[in-house]
């Protein structure tokens, strides 16, 4: 049996960052030992038309998962180009439609052949199994702890993922209970699974022995349980699985010098913090439980023990204006993040957020938060200048730091690119 997964081309095209659909990966990798499997990853590789309608029409495949994603991987979906390609290959094979967009709608994709509308592998392996006649079914995933190391190996075909050997991604944790209205993830996973100490620190270990250099953790939050991120921090440095490495996190601003001493250790090079703001009123709006003058604290400690910050702001909430957002730019002055993230407020399919738009607004799948759409008094206009402006000052600021930062502590592996 021959399985074609492919990962269609995002949308709206966004500045590349490293990284691969680990859904996608995961997937390829419980059913390598029953398929013969082809990834096609059209977010970091060019788009094969014919090469697609030739093996899909001629049967070389039998069956092909095209991953549906929502403001992942580019931050931006993929819907359209699945589409492109469901048309395409229609009626030629099986086409089974996955990913985060399905999730969210629950309802079923375009012209496939069969969606999983929810968030369980094992839902997709019942249906693989459907399509099989013979008795070498694919098993079901018992716990989260009984899925295989993905196989970066399967990456190997394309150019891309050969130039990024060293790079690679691991997954400790899956979901996030955190309260964030503006967020999305709960659409597509409402349940917060980790997997064992053990099972990370082999995988980590499976990791060192093949020499991978760099390595992000793509838990939407590793910090949101910190004891725990802690204690596998700790076994993680005495066991020395991370002193060869890079790593680059995600956290939000609720972490202690405790847990910044153990990142330092363990080689933690850049954490990336989701503040959204520097006023109470719009954090409280967000459900964002933040102690801004504690995580400015925390942000300049973890600056002054070599790792590199990003900081992450959202701008156009109904109560935002001239001086919440100075208020937010001095915020980040006084941090000294590395980096800065600042977007408009996006009402994305499947937030809180989203739910509580009009009617007359939901027929698009994300909307902007501006005047022109009655979400907040300014213009969406003026909030870009006033964050590409800022931003450009910013940077010109903050140069030297940077610099001095690098020659002290040295510069991370793409610095800047995955945050």
């Amino acid at each position: 049996m021959r399985a074609l997964l492919v990962y269609p081309k995002p949308d709206n095209n966004k500045n590349a960052r490293f990284g691969f659909s680990y859904e996608q990966l995961t997937i390829a990798t419980v059913l390598n030992s029953y398929y013969e499997v082809t990834i096609k990853d059209y977010s970091c590789e060019e788009y094969d038309e014919q090469w697609v309608v030739e093996k899909t029409r001629c049967g070389y495949f039998d069956v092909l998962l095209i991953e549906c994603d929502s403001f992942a991987l580019k931050r931006s979906q993929n819907i359209k180009h699945a589409k492109e390609i469901i048309s395409l290959v229609k009626n030629h094979v099986p086409i089974i439609a996955y990913g985060n967009y399905c999730y969210i709608t629950n309802k079923d994709f375009d012209n496939a052949d069969f969606t999983i509308k929810t968030n369980d592998i094992n839902s997709l392996i019942t249906q693989i199994n459907s399509l099989s006649s013979t008795i070498n079914h694919v098993p079901a995933i018992p716990t989260f702890d009984d899925l295989p190391y993905i196989d970066r190996g399967l990456l190997l075909s394309s150019d891309y993922h050969r130039q990024n050997r060293q790079s690679t991604l691991i997954q400790t944790s899956k979901g996030c209970d955190n309260t964030c209205t503006f967020c999305q993830r709960k659409g597509w996973q409402n349940k917060f699974v980790t997997h064992s100490d053990e099972y990370i620190l082999g995988e980590f270990k499976y990791l060192k022995e093949r020499g991978y250099l760099n390595v992000w953790i793509v838990d939407e939050n590793f910090t949101f349980n910190l004891p725990r991120a802690k204690s596998l921090l700790r076994k993680l440095y005495q066991e020395y699985l991370t002193s060869d490495m890079k790593i680059f996190i995600s956290s939000w601003a609720n972490i202690d010098r405790e847990f910044i001493d153990l990142a330092a250790l363990c080689n933690i090079r850049i954490i990336s913090f989701g503040i959204e703001s520097a006023n109470n009123e719009i954090l409280a709006f967000y459900r964002k439980n933040i102690k801004l003058d504690k995580a400015s604290e925390m942000i300049q400690y973890a600056n002054r023990k070599g790792i590199f910050t990003v900081g992450n702001f959202i701008l156009g909430a109904p109560m935002e204006t001239e001086r919440t957002i100075e208020k937010t730019f001095s915020f980040i002055r006084d941090c000294q993040f590395d980096q800065i993230n600042i977007k408009i407020l996006d009402y994305m399919i499947g937030s809180e957020l989203f739910n509580t738009l009009p009617d007359w607004l939901k027929s698009s799948d994300h909307v902007f938060a501006s005047a022109e759409n009655g979400l907040t008094s300014m213009t969406i206009k003026n909030m870009i200048s006033k964050k590409d402006n800022f931003q450009k000052e910013y940077y010109t600021e903050h140069k030297g730091i940077i610099a001095e930062k690098v020659t002290q502590f040295g510069v991370p592996y793409a610095l800047m690119k995955q945050s």
